[in-house]
């Protein structure tokens, strides 16, 4: 497997010019970007939530872009999304993405019509790759190219350092 055919297909589309890294297999994103040799804020990795409180299924998931240096900060997400959150499971996350290998989403959630909301912090970065849909591929973009497809979803800042977490966490 390489790419995944829903986000192949929906650059292509929009002929959004992209280029294909090929990394050693790698299983958390901070593995990736060290493995690909970029920076982890260049790596845009998705975090998946599910609402517990959607009136609909289709309402329920939301892709959190964030940078693989980050982690989310899920009270945030809860704050500005009014609901109560919690990660995706494995088997959810199989079924929004079947075209992807376990644990390797896209950061492109427009290519599979879920709901987006992207890290404030990506605005910083000049290139932006993530994950083709396995464990081996990255997608290189050109962050404003990027930032053009995230016109229709939102932004905020939904994660932090790992250092700050804790500090983050217990604040509404």
């Amino acid at each position: 497997m390489s790419l995944a055919p829903a986000v192949e297909s929906y650059l292509s589309e929009r002929n959004v010019p992209f280029e294909v890294l090929e990394h050693p297999h790698s299983s958390t994103s901070m593995q990736t970007a060290h493995s690909a040799h970029v920076t982890p804020a260049q790596l845009a990795k998705a975090v998946i939530v599910r609402n517990a409180n959607a009136e609909t299924s289709a309402d329920s998931y939301i892709m959190c872009v964030l940078p693989a240096s980050h982690v989310l900060v899920m009270n945030w997400i809860e704050r500005d999304y009014e609901g109560h959150f919690r990660l995706a499971t494995e088997e959810e996350l199989q079924s929004l993405f079947p075209d992807c290998e376990a644990g390797a989403v896209p950061a492109l959630g427009q290519a599979y019509d879920m709901k987006v909301v992207w890290d404030n912090s990506l605005r910083h970065v000049q290139e932006l790759y993530f994950e083709g849909g396995d464990h081996r591929h990255l997608i290189h973009i050109d962050k404003d190219r990027y930032l053009q497809l995230m016109q229709t979803a939102d932004h905020a800042t939904i994660s932090c350092t790992p250092d700050t977490v804790e500090y983050y966490q217990h604040m509404h």
